[in-house]
This record gives C-alpha cells, structure tokens and sequence, in this order.
C-alpha cells in the first residue's frame, strides 16, 4: 500500500553511468543498467526472505515510526499495527504519539479490490480502486512486509549486503523505477536473522530506514512479529465506513497515499479488529 505511504513507501537516483549504456535515441525504449556480478551470500539471504515469506500465509506486526522533516528539523513519532494476508489484503493504523485523543491517526484498509486511505486529522476516506490486472496493492512498506521473490527484488532494486551479525541481516538497497525513485533515494532493511535468538522470527523485517528524494527520512521498526495467525480471513479487511466523515474516489495515478492503517485502534487479540463506534 503506498503509505502507508505503507510504507511501506518508499528523488531520482538514476544507477546507471553514461558510460555503461549507449545514448538513447529518440523514441526507442532506454535499455536497462548493466547486471551486477552476482554476490553468493546476499542471494542466499534473499532466497531465505523468500522461503520465509512465501510459506507465511497472514502476518501481524508492531509498528514504531519516527518521520524527520529535513527543512525544519523536526521530527514526529507514531504507533501502531499491521495486518496482512495473501493475496492482497492488508490493513494499518499509526497514531500520532503527541495526541493522546489518538484522533490524529493515519490508516488504511485494503480489501484486494480498493484502498481506503483515511486521515483521522481531516476526517477524510480517500478511495482508490486498484487495477484488475495489478497484483499487488503498489506500497513499498507492505511489499517489504509481505517479502518479495529474489529474482524480482533484484531487478526492481540495487542490492548490497550491508552487514550480518547475530541478530539480524542488513541490505542496503537503491531504487531502479521510475516509480521507487519517487519513493525513496536510498533505503537500509534490516531481517531478523537466522541465529539462535532470532531462529523463531529469522528472515521477516525488523526494521527500515528510508530517505526519500527531498532529504526527508523515516524510521520504522517491526516488533512482537506473529505469522499464520487462525482465524484470520477477508472479514477481517473490509471497509469501515466513519459517519460524518467526507468519502471521495480518487484515480489511482501512481503511488498511493503513504501512511498505515484502518480507522480502528490495534487489535485487542491477533486477527479481530474493531472499528471505531
């Protein structure tokens, strides 16, 4: 979902030199950045991400975020929660930690067929229909969430293994579309890694930093993370109507709206979500 700006998501950072790709010529598509040498240990972390995730029908996380504006210094924190389920349903809310009203809260819900973005602050459900031929629900935090095949990951980003210690696994990541170039310049995942502290949770996201295009940047941390919950089905992901509030339809003419989840706080247990009375 972009937001969530979901991240999840997530300037123009072009990565490939002049001198690697002959001149375009008017009309003709430009051809992609050459290949980079394979590296055998960043793609044996990327095919575990993968295993992990594609055996992983549902997942909820724990959010912690803290967004820095780099023109005024000034930075604002949030909390909340995620839930996502194949193929495409997903639903997020982070709550402005200096509102203890929680009425200024960013969330959205995706039901495979539309996004609803709402805004606790203007009292707003913004509405986008996704495309029927579009697989995913196009946010680069709820792409991260959800995990990626290795081949695809390595052809829509630039890829470097930062550093793997006990804990955890750093990519260092640079975006290769238009569309992620929008997003962001340059972006470090942290995985919980395979060690033995970590074995239970090893290779689902722990933490992104991301900086976008204009300098600013975001911090999100996942924690408590908890996979193939029961009970967890469509009903869990349908639209909230809030009365009072202003619905629009808007067309989806790129990246969606960039912040997490429903109109409802964290659920009180996995899976069950209430919305608000």
């Amino acid at each position: 979902m972009r937001t969530a700006g979901v991240v999840m998501g997530l300037g123009v950072l072009i990565l490939a030199s002049a001198s690697a790709q002959p001149p375009a010529v008017p009309g003709m598509p430009i051809p992609p950045p050459a290949a980079k040498p394979a590296d055998p240990k960043l793609d044996v972390h990327l095919q575990a991400w993968e295993k992990k995730m594609s055996g992983t029908t549902n997942l909820r996380t724990e959010i912690g975020l803290k967004r820095k504006d780099a023109v005024f210094n000034k930075e604002r924190e949030f909390t909340g929660v995620v839930l996502c389920m194949k193929p495409t349903f997903a639903v997020l809310r982070l709550d402005y930690t200096g509102d203890p009203t929680k009425a200024d809260y960013e969330a959205y819900i995706c039901d495979g067929k539309s996004v609803y973005a709402y805004s606790g602050k203007d009292k707003t459900i913004t509405e986008v229909k996704l495309p029927q031929n579009q697989v995913g629900v196009d946010n680069l935090m709820l792409d991260f969430l959800s995990g990626m095949k290795a081949k695809d990951a390595k052809e829509r980003f630039d890829i470097d293994l930062f550093k793997v210690d006990d804990h955890y696994v750093y990519l260092d990541i640079k975006p290769l579309r238009p569309a992620d170039q929008r997003e962001f310049k340059n972006l470090r995942l942290a995985l919980y890694g395979p060690g033995a502290a970590t074995a239970k949770v090893a290779y689902l996201p722990a933490q992104v930093f991301m900086v976008k295009p204009n300098g600013d940047s975001e911090m999100w941390k996942f924690t408590n993370p908890q996979t193939d919950l029961p009970g967890v089905d469509a009903k869990a992901f349908q639209f909230v109507p809030i009365k009072g509030w202003q619905h629009v339809q808007a067309q989806p003419p790129g990246p969606l709206p960039k912040g997490p989840v429903a109109p409802f706080p964290p659920p009180a247990t996995p899976g069950a979500v209430r919305p608000n009375k």
